[in-house]
């Protein structure tokens, strides 16, 4: 029985130019990370891009949050302490009043159509919903994209971040802690996103509409978010009937 549909955010319900938005993000903790540190931020950029790339590596054997990961890795690469309180003051101030006045044109973040609609839906029925947005940033800077996309009020009863997550998308433990945390088995969720790499993990049963471009085979479902939002139980019946057809392969 489906309990609970958890979505993605990035392109599933908020519209944005990731790039440019990782770009900007990527600048500025740079730049703030070298006047800390009174280095260039030339010198910075690439171990801090390497840190932050680490948290996905698949070869991870750590059960650090991504917070404390990232942290260890700048420190042990740039020789800077993030955790030290004034240093996390420092980039806590710039997520929560620098970073939400960075939607330019070009970030362009808004709310996608069908996004806020779909979850309201989900919730209407009497389904469990969660926000599992890649784990990769703070909870500071998701708040902030959760705002352009018009979802703070929604009442997710978990938003995956750096600092409550161990591992990143696509990797199985991420999913499998992320639905443990909510008490649910992989078989009565369905994962709503728009990443054909990262949306879709293998060999836990969890079935996942597909809302990005193109058409996904491994996919329950594909389609627009818009189309998602107006053929919600229709997805969920699909859901219900591959649940039982499974059930009846499984004892035949």
């Amino acid at each position: 029985m489906l309990k609970a549909i958890v979505f993605d955010m990035d392109d599933t319900l908020l519209s944005i130019n990731l790039s440019a938005f990782c770009w900007v993000f990527l600048r500025d903790e740079v730049n703030l990370l070298a006047s800390i540190a009174r280095r260039s931020p030339l010198g910075l950029f690439t171990p801090f891009s390497v840190a932050y790339l680490a948290m996905f590596d698949a070869k991870r054997t750590d059960d650090l949050t991504n917070r404390a990961y990232f942290d260890a890795e700048i420190e042990r690469r740039c020789g800077v302490p993030l955790a030290d309180p004034v240093i996390a003051d420092a980039f806590a101030c710039y997520e929560q009043t620098v970073l939400p006045t960075r939607n330019d044109r070009l970030v362009n973040a808004r709310p996608r159509e069908g996004g806020r609609e779909a979850v309201e839906k989900a919730l209407d029925r009497g389904y469990r919903v969660a926000l599992l947005t890649n784990p990769s940033f703070s909870e500071a800077c998701i708040r902030t994209r959760m705002a352009w996309g018009g979802l703070t009020d929604l009442p997710f009863e978990l938003v995956t971040t750096m600092e409550n997550s161990t591992r990143c998308k696509p990797d199985a433990r991420y999913y499998r802690e992320s639905l443990g945390a909510l008490g649910l088995d992989p078989s009565e969720t369905l994962m709503v996103g728009n990443d054909p790499k990262r949306d879709f993990v293998e060999g836990l049963g969890l079935a996942t509409a597909y809302v990005g471009a193109g058409v996904q085979d491994r996919a329950l479902w594909n389609g627009s978010m818009r189309e998602f939002a107006d053929n919600l139980d229709a997805v969920a019946e699909l859901f219900e009937r591959r649940a039982e057809e499974d059930e009846k392969g499984t004892r035949g």
